[in-house]
């Protein structure tokens, strides 16, 4: 049997062809070239009949594709409370990536579940990014404010040394911005970068005309990108 049947039918939501390709014996925890599982792929797609089949089979609750994600992961991203719950009260490992992907996509429902369920309100992903700084980017407004109550860091930088204020401003909400400050956050900006001056031959002054953008200073891979990419 080809193994790409069994992704392709979980993507599909096809539950006839699981179960007869599990009774086939298919491994139900393998995974594809990105590390998804075909709980993990049945979630995305929020065939919810599916993914509780597959994790009755079996499946392994907490795989992990190479960049961190999860089946949580992506019910929380999808706004799926119904199988956020269900994966908890599965056992399910809570990491740090279900909060922000909810946050980041304003599923206030769920960022309070997780919250609720343990998660850990100022978890950082690679970059840095928290779920607050995330909720912010995207003008969640609804999130920012449940996530200053339940004690968020209003004062966390990401690798680029930018807060929450900081990334809101930059994304033009004043609004979540004027909460942010309410909540102790200082408006401050990214210092441009130092370049060396332009000299006229002709003329003993010197002129500075460079006026780099702040997203033009992002220029090494250690940086933090403008858009995230949590557990692709």
């Amino acid at each position: 049997m080809d193994q790409a049947e069994i992704f392709e039918s979980a993507k599909a939501g096809n539950l006839e062809a699981l179960q007869k390709m599990l009774k086939g014996k298919a491994n139900i925890n393998d995974t594809n070239k990105s590390g998804a599982s075909v709980l993990i792929l049945a979630t995305e797609k929020d065939h919810a009949e599916v993914v509780k089949f597959l994790v009755e089979e079996g499946a392994d609750l907490n795989t992990e594709t190479k960049m961190g994600g999860t089946a949580l992961n992506r019910a929380a991203e999808n706004g799926n409370l119904e199988l956020v719950k269900y994966f908890i009260d599965k056992g399910a490992v809570i990491g740090d990536l279900a909060l922000i992907a909810a946050s980041r996509a304003g599923n206030l429902e769920v960022v309070k579940l997780l919250v609720e369920s343990g998660a850990p309100v100022d978890a950082q992903q690679r970059w840095g990014h928290t779920a607050l700084m995330l909720a912010a980017k995207s003008g969640n407004t609804d999130v920012v404010k449940y996530l200053i109550d339940e004690g968020a860091n209003v004062k966390l930088r990401d690798k680029n040394g930018d807060t929450a204020m900081m990334i809101a401003m930059d994304n033009d909400q004043e609004d979540i911005a004027l909460i942010l400050k309410r909540a102790g956050a200082k408006a401050e900006t990214k210092p441009k970068k130092e370049v060396a001056p332009i000299v006229d031959e002709d003329d003993d002054d010197e002129v500075d005309d460079s006026t780099p953008d702040v997203d033009e200073l992002v220029a090494d891979d250690d940086d933090a990108p403008d858009d995230v990419d949590l557990d692709d």
